[in-house]
Order: C-alpha cells, then structure tokens, then sequence
C-alpha cells in the first residue's frame, strides 16, 4: 500500500516537472531577439538586410562586390589627397564618391557596425550609377560577418614614426580638426609639448608607447573592432591584419612609395583610378594643399629609434605591405 502511494508521487512530481520544462522551453524558443546584440558571426535575418549590397548565398561568402570600394582612411597618410583624386576621377570614370561621416569614433561595436554597413548600402542602392566609392576613418568591417558582399577595400599607410609625427604635430596645429562627434563626446584640451623630442624626453602620454595598451595606429584599421586589435605588438592583431590585407585589400598604398602607388591602382582598380598618374602629376601637384603642416620640423635620428623600438609590429606590417605593393608593380604589364 505504502509503495503504491510512493509511486503515485513520484509520478506526479515527474508530470510537473515536464510540464514545466515544455513550458520553460516553449518561451524560450518563442522569445524574440534583442535586437542590440549583433555577435560577430551572425547572419541577419533577410527581412533587416538593406538592398544595396546583396545578399549572400552558401556559394557567395567570401565573394567581394566589384562595384564598391570602401577606403577606410589611416589617419596622416594621404589620405585627404586620395579623396581628393576619387572626387576628381569620379566624373571621367563614371563612378560616384560619397564622403560617410567623418565621426571621431573608430572602434563600432556590433551595432554600429551595422549601421555603417546599413548606410553604405543604402548609398549604393540610390546613388544611380554602377560604381561607388565611400570614405571614412573607421577600423576594418567585414560585411561578410553581416551576411552582405564585402566590399573592395583600400587603404594607404605610411612609415610608423612619421606618421605618428605627422599625427603629433597636426594635433598642435589644427587641436579641434572638424568632425562630426557623437553625443556626450568632449573635444580634449590643447596637448602638451611643443616639440616631438620634449614629448618623448618627458614620456608623455601620446609618445610613449607600451606594448599591451591600446592605441589607435595603423593595424586596428586593417585588423577589425576586435578588442585585441588596438593592443599595441599583439601577435593575434597582426595576423589578423595581414590575412585581411591579403583577403579583401586589392591595393594598399604607401605613401613613400606613391608613383609605385599610383601606377598600381591605375591597373589593378581602373574602374575608380584610371587615368590617376596624370591626373596626380598634372593637376594635384599644383593645387593647393590645406591639409598639409608646412612648419612641421624633422624627426631626429634619435627620437626616431626610440619610437621604433617599441613599434615593433606596426614596422613589420609596414614592410610586408610595401613589399607587397612592390611585388604587385612588377608583375605589371609593361607599358
């Protein structure tokens, strides 16, 4: 009799249990998305996809859109002259630039990244031509993780410690450059140290660099949003980098190297750049150049290897690219 009872409930609590569960189960799969969080790889549903690049299909992922190119500008290495050949060009070419807005924030997170690639897909879908072209200082995106085409990214840079001079001594010329910022953001004071050598005699802040910290050189705009990206020699940020230099950047130029430059993307990216020498030398050159710091003095050698020294994975990227671009120059058609 007892054991008849003891099975009576345990068969009861049993019945509950699965009720809940189905129930618990039940909400769970019925729960809709919380529509801020966006992880790396996943694909948004197609209903939310903007139009203008297209999906992709299981045959599609890794495929870039030749009709788009993105340059996602390195601060202080030409770059405001490279716009300023895509805006000439995009008449003879038959191409349309549109300039994205130049905010002060690099580093998306997954929402903005979205965002971003919302807006230039949009742009592409009304701008009533076959190839677009867009620029804006940002890190690495990849579209892909967001179920769209990539892109045909572009980019320049420039040897490390001059462009970090560059950098330093803009910043003191020009302390409030325009831009667009975001909400709550406040413009910082007027740096301190007149001359890159105080700077670095003094170890300030925006001349000393410690491997482990975050900065905002040239690796995170080729590496992506990643945390580890602006973590200033991490292995796993150059890596990253180089793959996507190698995957989605048919030409990255060097602005030591720009008639090497030039002359590659004339052949490598016509759509956007033919004619880009001429244009360049006949044109460019004597037009006047606001962005350009005239009274900027030379790096001496000394401070110079003391910024190399901890720069260790920025000169490595360097070199493979310029090696790159070199390699490319050569395998030219002769002309």
């Amino acid at each position: 009799m007892g054991d008849a009872r003891q099975l009576r409930v345990l068969c009861y609590v049993m019945c509950v249990v699965l009720l809940g569960y189905t129930a618990l189960s039940h909400w769970v799969l019925r729960r809709p998305p919380d529509p801020t969080i966006l992880p790396p790889t996943t694909i948004v549903p197609p209903d939310h996809h903007p139009r203008g690049l297209s999906l992709m299909s299981s045959e599609e992922v890794g495929e870039q859109s030749e009709n788009v190119l993105f340059f996602n500008r390195v601060p202080k290495t030409g770059s405001e002259m490279v716009v300023l050949l895509l805006q000439w060009l995009q008449g003879q070419n038959t191409f349309r630039h549109i300039r994205l807005k130049n905010t002060v924030r690099r580093h998306l997170n997954h929402t903005e990244q979205w965002d971003l690639a919302s807006e230039v897909s949009q742009k592409v879908e009304t701008a009533g031509v076959t190839h677009v072209s867009f620029d804006r200082h940002v890190y690495f995106t990849n579209f892909t993780a967001l179920g769209l085409k990539m892109p045909l990214y572009l980019n320049f840079i420039r040897d490390p410690v001059e462009k970090m001079a560059s950098r330093f001594y803009y910043a003191r010329v020009t302390p409030h450059p325009g831009a667009v910022t975001p909400a709550g953001y406040h413009t910082p004071a007027r740096p301190p140290y007149a001359t890159l050598e105080e700077c670095v005699e003094n170890r300030g802040a925006q001349c000393t660099f410690i491997t482990g910290q975050h900065y905002d050189l040239t690796i995170p705009y080729f590496c992506g949003h990643q945390e580890f990206c602006r973590e200033l020699n991490n292995d796993a940020a150059l890596q990253q980098a180089l793959e996507n230099v190698e995957a989605w950047y048919p030409v990255v130029g060097v602005l030591e190297a720009i008639n090497t430059t030039l002359t590659v993307l004339h052949h490598t990216l016509p759509n956007f750049f033919y004619g880009v020498t001429d244009l360049y030398y006949n044109q460019l050159l004597a037009a006047p150049h606001h962005n350009k710091n005239w009274h900027r003095p030379k790096t001496t050698p000394e401070v110079e290897a003391v910024l190399r020294k901890n720069l260790t994975h920025e000169y490595e990227f360097y070199n493979f690219v310029r090696q790159r671009l070199y390699q490319q120059y050569q395998q030219l058609p002769d002309t």
